[in-house]
């Protein structure tokens, strides 16, 4: 065959599928797919609605000749398919951009990027052409082993005339389901969240299955910010797609005055995805894709958004990472190597001989690489404090924040004394300093950046044309403090008749309790609200969601006595007691086992997760073990890739979705963090240890391993093991009300 070409919905409806290197040799379709027809036309296939009437819209071909075909089986093709459809997203919509880590080169209309992960692709290159021929088609015309020049390629313009020629007689052509469907590399994955049902229109959805509290929230007006607060599995993220769509629809209308630019923000890739798949599905009239209507949807990371306004690439500059334990690991390691270069020089030790007893002997441990504790307490200070707030030494803010040990919040980590917070600041200042050695920024560095950005003039004249009518954002939770108060401020400016500016239509969906991290708190304020008048988003309007139809109601139960063992933080009006109703039929009993060590809990664990993958409905991606403990997840990783190798895929950053939806029959490995917003039939939860909330542990590293507990078990639906180590001091006290209340049942093993 010469060539593969898409309409575009076709192509993103491969997003629905779960592929193996199988589906390359024939490009074929499963017998349920009634959307999608495949002919072929000239030696070139067509994967096309059944419907199509239009030969004239753009496609998206790929060409798969000699000498560098963009499909070979010595690389990993259903990334390089994934890729393609992001760049295809990026061009025909306005929701995605291509992420910087993926190395893109562009001349002209011509675009070069890694075709897989180094690791996985050997360096190989994807080259498509953005714009062949002046049309609005994409044409992906090799893929190359390596970076080769650009005029060194055949760019095969005979390859995508032929497919653009041949495209109405595919549409005349009627397509023979005896001979072009197959089941073979191609399988329909669920994408979609529990409950929701395939087929139900997005007018039945809002008129027979929203709660009146989900239709309460969709109705609210764009009159200023509204904040829908509800626990896990009470269906925030789903009226909050099902209002950003009606409401793009409403301002698409012909006869509407409203402009037209949404914006849904998130924190995660695997949201993003997500979210996608529920507009896709309910969208009636394709505004999702940017063929209806003026109004413009976008679904994007908070950190995409950031990237694209600085404009990294044209000051060849580069974020450590956009997200993720990699960009955690690496900000780690430069930590690490700090603390141990100030801890070999006695000048620097004799300066901190006073140091609090708990910082001294946690640096000194540190620097043997013995303990982990001092340094992700440190990162917690930045991403909350220091980086939050623009503070660095030397500078006045800096001379405040060492001076004045008040107004603390009790759950970030204890500073009492002035020495304390001077070290700190030393920290920061050598760790920026090796960011500025490596002409990078962290994250949370880039972010603090574009806050600025936000107040700058450049961004006040640019605003109207460039900002957001309204504003959806999920997992607020997940944001910190200084992510928050950017949010107001990528508004487009209203005015009502008299001239006076209205309050910014920001919708917001959260829950407290689900957030493994303390950096959503207030430096500044003492910690004690989250909407604060930094945020633009104080007295906003409250919607509460009770009903639960993620899990059944033995989850919820078990859930309802972890709540118990959260630390009372003072958030007024935000740490409501649970209070969710599971709507789902009933399920076992969440259970704890207690392993007499770490090898037994791990070859056990992963051994029954594997075979649940088997047999569990859906497959390995509606089965996760995720760890509670980052250091042994590290240790059971390295572990894994040997004893279970090609059993799982692991998830160890918000950057996900294509590997998850190809996952077939290995099961998810990774932390709660990194899987907030998604869900699994099965959830082994392990490392829930007495270790972690000993008695003197501070309050903040209870709060967050109670958090991390609490989202971990929140992403099961239907069953839900815990497992503990003996040699750790097994079950952590934070069970306890749950085991004299019988929601957790003890197994032997």
């Amino acid at each position: 065959m010469r060539a593969v070409v898409f309409s575009p919905s076709a192509l993103f409806r491969m997003t629905s599928y779960s592929l193996t290197n199988d589906w390359f040799k024939n490009y074929s379709l499963p017998p349920e797919e009634i959307l999608i027809k495949r002919v072929v036309v000239d030696d070139i296939i067509y994967l096309i609605e059944r419907n199509l009437d239009d030969d004239a819209l753009p496609v998206i071909v790929i060409n798969l000749t000699t000498p560098y075909p963009v499909f070979d089986r010595d690389l990993p093709n259903v990334g390089i398919l994934d890729r393609i459809i992001t760049v295809a997203k990026s061009i025909l919509t306005t929701s995605v951009i291509i992420p910087p880590n993926w190395k893109p080169h562009r001349e002209d209309n011509i675009l070069s990027l890694y075709a897989a992960p180094i690791n996985k692709g050997k360096g190989a290159r994807l080259h498509i052409n953005c714009s062949p021929r002046s049309t609005r088609s994409v044409f992906a015309f090799a893929t190359t082993p390596e970076i080769l020049d650009f005029d060194r390629i055949d760019q095969h313009v005979d390859i995508f005339r032929d497919s653009v020629a041949g495209l109405a007689n595919a549409i005349l052509t009627p397509c023979d389901d005896s001979k072009s469907t197959s089941k073979a590399g191609i399988i329909l994955t669920q994408r979609l969240p529990q409950g929701f049902v395939q087929g139900a229109s997005l007018d039945a959805w809002y008129s027979t299955k929203l709660t009146s509290e989900q239709r309460t929230f969709v109705d609210k007006p764009h009159d200023g910010p509204v904040r829908l607060r509800g626990a896990a599995g009470t269906g925030k993220t789903l009226s909050m797609v099902i209002k950003f769509l009606r409401d793009g629809i409403s301002y698409a209308k012909p006869a509407s005055t409203l402009p037209g630019k949404l914006g849904f923000i998130t924190h995660s890739n695997a949201s993003v995805d997500l979210v996608t798949s529920i507009l896709e599905a309910l969208d009636p009239i394709g505004i999702t894709y940017g063929i209806a209507g003026a109004c413009s949807l976008e679904v994007r990371t908070i950190y995409d958004v950031a990237y694209e306004h600085l404009r990294f690439n044209l000051d060849d500059l580069e974020p450590l990472s956009l997200d993720g334990r990699e960009g955690r690991r690496l900000q780690f390691e430069i930590l690490e190597s700090v603390l141990r270069e100030m801890f070999e020089s006695a000048i620097v030790r004799t300066r901190y001989a006073d140091l609090s007893l708990p910082i001294s002997a946690g640096w000194e441990r540190s620097s043997r690489s013995t303990s982990q504790t001092l340094i992700i307490d440190i990162m917690n200070e930045f991403a909350s404090v220091l980086d939050a707030e623009s503070i660095r030494a030397g500078e006045e803010r800096g001379e405040r924040y060492a001076r004045s040990g008040t107004n603390r919040p009790a759950w970030l980590m204890s500073l009492p004394q002035e020495i304390d917070r001077r070290f700190i600041l030393d920290v920061h200042r050598r760790y920026r300093k090796v960011l500025a050695d490596m002409n990078t920024l962290s994250v949370d560095q880039m972010i603090g950046d574009f806050n600025s950005f936000l107040d700058s003039n450049r961004w006040d004249r640019i605003k109207g044309r460039l900002g957001y009518d309204a504003l959806y954002v999920d997992e607020l939770h997940l944001f910190t403090s200084i992510e928050r108060q950017i949010l107001h401020k990528l508004i487009k400016e209203r005015f009502d008749s008299t001239d006076k500016l209205l309050r910014p239509p920001i919708f917001m969906a959260y829950d407290i309790k689900q957030s493994p991290r303390d950096s959503f708190t207030e430096y500044e304020d003492g910690g004690t609200a989250i909407f604060t008048s930094k945020t633009g988003l104080q007295n906003s309007d409250l919607v509460q969601l009770t009903k639960v139809f993620r899990y059944t109601p033995q989850i919820a139960e078990f859930l309802a006595d972890l709540d118990a063992a959260f630390p009372a933080i003072d958030i007024p009006g935000e740490w409501d007691a649970y209070s969710g109703e599971a709507e789902l039929d009933d399920g076992p009993v969440p259970e704890l086992r207690i392993f007499p060590n770490d090898i037994a809990l791990f070859r056990s664990t992963f051994e029954e997760a594997s075979k649940a993958a088997h047999e569990v409905e859906g497959g390995g991606r509606r089965v996760a073990v995720l760890c509670a403990n980052e250091e042994r997840f590290d240790t059971y990783l390295a572990a894994a890739s040997g004893q279970f190798r090609g059993k799982f895929i692991t998830v160890e950053s918000r950057d996900t979705g294509a590997e998850l939806r190809h996952a077939g029959k290995r099961f998810v490995f990774s932390m709660p963090e990194y899987v907030a917003g998604l869900q699994f039939d099965t959830v082994y939860l392990i490392h829930v240890d007495q270790s972690e909330s000993s008695s003197d542990a501070e309050l903040g590293r209870l709060r967050q391993f109670i958090s991390s507990t609490y989202l971990g078990s929140s992403r099961a639906e239907r069953r839900l093991i815990i497992a503990s180590s003996a040699t750790h001091g097994g079950a952590s006290d934070i069970l306890r009300m749950a085991q004299t209340r019988e929601s957790l049942m003890e197994k032997e093993i």
